[in-house]
C-alpha cells in the first residue's frame, strides 16, 4: 500500500504556513504586534513556502524518474522473454525435425532396409538453432543451464550432419554403385548385397544408418529434457510472462 504520509505532512505544513502569514497580519493591523515582525513573517513564509516547493518538485521529478525506470524495466522484461521464447521455439522446431527423421526412419523394419532401400530426402529445416550468446545475457544465473543447452545443440548440429553424410552417401555413391552393378531390386539379399559391393561402400551403408538412428534418438531425449528446463527457467525469471508450450 501507498504512503501518503509524506503528502500529508507537505499540504499541512502549507496550510500552517498559509495560516501564519494571514493571522500575522490581522495581528498587525490590529497592533498586536510591531509592524517590524511583518517583514520577519513575511520572509519566514517565503522561505518556508520556497522550501515546501523545492521539496514537491523534487518528490515530483522522482516520481517521474520511477515511473520512467519502471517503463524501461517492463520493456526489458518483454524483450527478454521475446527471446526466450524464440529459444524454445528453435527447439521445439528441432524436436519436429528429429521427429520427422524418426518418422522416416520407422517406416524400415530392418537395418538392411534402412541401409539399402530408404531414399534420401529432406523434410526438415535445419535453421533452426539456439543462440546461446543471446539468452546467456539473460540467463546469468543459470550458467549449468547454459552448459547444457550447449552441449544439446552441438548434439543436434551432430544428428543433421549424420543424416546429410547418409544421404549423400546414398545419392553420390551406394545408388550409383546398386545401378551399375543390377542391385536396384528390393528383393536382393544382403548377401548379394555383400558380395557385390566394395567392402568399403557396404560397411559405410550400414555404419551411415546406424550413427544416424543413435543420434535420432539420443538428440529427441536431449531436446525434450532441455525444452522443459529451459520452460521451468524462464518461468522462474519472468514469472507475469507467458512461454510456448509443447503439445
Amino acid at each position: 500500500m501507498k504512503n501518503y504520509l509524506p503528502e500529508f505532512l507537505g499540504v499541512l505544513f502549507a496550510l500552517l504556513l498559509i495560516n501564519a502569514w494571514y493571522l500575522s497580519g490581522i495581528a498587525i493591523e490590529q497592533g498586536v504586534v510591531p509592524i517590524y515582525y511583518e517583514h520577519i513573517i513575511r520572509a519566514l513564509t517565503v522561505a518556508g513556502s520556497a522550501g515546501f516547493g523545492a521539496t514537491l518538485a523534487f518528490k515530483f521529478n522522482n516520481r517521474l524518474e520511477g515511473i520512467k525506470n519502471e517503463r524501461i524495466e517492463l520493456k526489458e522484461k518483454a524483450q527478454n522473454a521475446a527471446i526466450l521464447n524464440k529459444a524454445l521455439l528453435n527447439i521445439a522446431m528441432q524436436l519436429n525435425t528429429i521427429g520427422n527423421m524418426k518418422k522416416k526412419l520407422s517406416k524400415y523394419n530392418t537395418i538392411h532396409d534402412k541401409a539399402f532401400s530408404m531414399n534420401a530426402e529432406k523434410n526438415f529445416n535445419d535453421n533452426a538453432i539456439v543462440d546461446i550468446n543471446e539468452i546467456a545475457l539473460i540467463l546469468t544465473s543459470k550458467p549449468q543451464l547454459l552448459l547444457e543447452i550447449n552441449n544439446v545443440q552441438d548434439g543436434y548440429i551432430q544428428t543433421i550432419e549424420s543424416f546429410k553424410i547418409r544421404n549423400e552417401h546414398y545419392l553420390n555413391i551406394l545408388q550409383p554403385k546398386m545401378f551399375e552393378l543390377g542391385l536396384l531390386d528390393p528383393k536382393a539379399t544382403i548377401g548379394e548385397y555383400e558380395d557385390a559391393l566394395p567392402p568399403p561402400i557396404f560397411k559405410a551403408a550400414y555404419q551411415s544408418v546406424e550413427v544416424l538412428e543413435t543420434n535420432v534418438l539420443e538428440t529427441e531425449k536431449g531436446l525434450k529434457i532441455i525444452f522443459r528446463s529451459l520452460r521451468d527457467a524462464c518461468k522462474e525469471i519472468l514469472p507475469e510472462h507467458k512461454f510456448i508450450v509443447l503439445n
